[in-house]
C-alpha cells in the first residue's frame, strides 16, 4: 500500500506497480496486435476528458463532481471505491441511495481520510483508476470463465448488437472492455459478450459507445496490474 509520504513523491512519468500477477493462460498477446488509437496513457487521457468534461492535461479535471456526486477524473462512485477499499459505507449508491452522498468513512488507504483529499489527490486518483481497471478484468474473466470462456476468445472479433433498434457492430478490445466496464461494471461487459444485452448508464449512454470509442488502444495487462507508467 502506498503511504502519504510515498504518494506525495511520486512524479509525471514515474513507475508505479499495482500489486497482481499475470499468467500467459489468462492474458495472450497474440490476440492483442497493436492497433492505432495510441497506448494505455493516451487511452486514459481520452477517456479522462469524457468522463470529467474537461480537456487533456486540465488541472480541474480531478475535481469535477456531477450531478449524482461522482467525482474525479474518472467519475469514481461510492460502489466502485468501497470495493478498491478506499471507502466504507451501509447505505451508498445503488444500495439504499438515488445518489453518491459520500456519507460514509474513509479507510485511510493511499493516505486518503476524505473526499476532498480525494478531489485534491491527482495521483491518487491515477492509482484508483489502474486498480479499478485490474478489478474489473479479474471480474470479467471470472464471469466469463462460468461458461468456460475468459476475454482472450473475444479479442480482435467483431461482435454486431442491437441498442435501442439499432444495429451496431464493435471489434473487441482489452481498452474497450475496460472502458466499458468502467462505464457498467463487469457484470455489464459479461452479459454484453456472453448474451447480447445492451445497457446504458443513469444518463443513456450505452455501454457500445465505451467499448467503441475507448476500443482500439494498445493496452495489455501490463499496463494497468503490473509496472505501468505513472502518467
Amino acid at each position: 500500500m502506498f503511504t502519504d509520504a510515498s504518494v506525495a513523491l511520486l512524479k509525471p512519468g514515474q513507475q508505479i506497480c499495482i500489486p497482481g500477477s499475470i499468467s500467459k493462460t489468462e492474458f495472450n498477446l497474440n490476440q492483442a496486435p497493436g492497433v492505432g488509437k495510441g497506448n494505455f496513457n493516451q487511452m486514459l487521457e481520452a477517456l479522462g476528458a469524457f468522463e470529467s468534461g474537461l480537456p487533456s492535461g486540465n488541472p480541474n479535471q480531478y475535481k469535477v463532481e456531477n450531478s449524482l456526486g461522482f467525482m474525479g477524473k474518472y467519475q469514481f462512485g461510492e460502489p466502485l471505491l468501497i470495493d478498491l477499499g478506499y471507502y466504507q459505507a451501509t447505505t451508498f449508491f445503488g444500495t439504499g441511495a438515488d445518489k453518491n452522498y459520500w456519507r460514509g468513512t474513509w479507510t485511510g488507504k493511499n493516505g486518503i481520510n476524505s473526499k476532498e483529499q480525494f478531489l485534491n489527490s491527482p495521483q491518487v486518483q491515477e492509482i484508483a483508476i489502474r486498480e479499478a481497471f485490474n478489478l474489473n478484468w479479474q471480474r470479467v474473466n471470472k464471469k466469463l470463465a462460468v461458461k468456460g470462456q475468459s476475454i482472450n476468445d473475444y479479442l480482435g472479433k467483431q461482435k454486431t448488437f442491437t441498442d435501442r433498434g439499432t444495429s451496431k457492430t464493435i471489434t473487441i478490445s482489452l481498452s474497450g472492455i475496460l472502458a466499458g466496464a468502467h462505464l457498467r461494471g463487469s457484470g455489464g461487459v459479461a452479459n454484453l459478450l456472453l448474451n447480447n444485452q445492451v445497457s446504458h448508464d443513469q444518463f443513456g449512454t450505452s455501454i457500445l459507445r465505451y467499448m467503441d470509442e475507448y476500443g482500439g488502444y494498445y493496452v495489455t495487462p501490463v499496463d494497468f496490474s503490473g509496472s505501468a507508467a505513472f502518467y
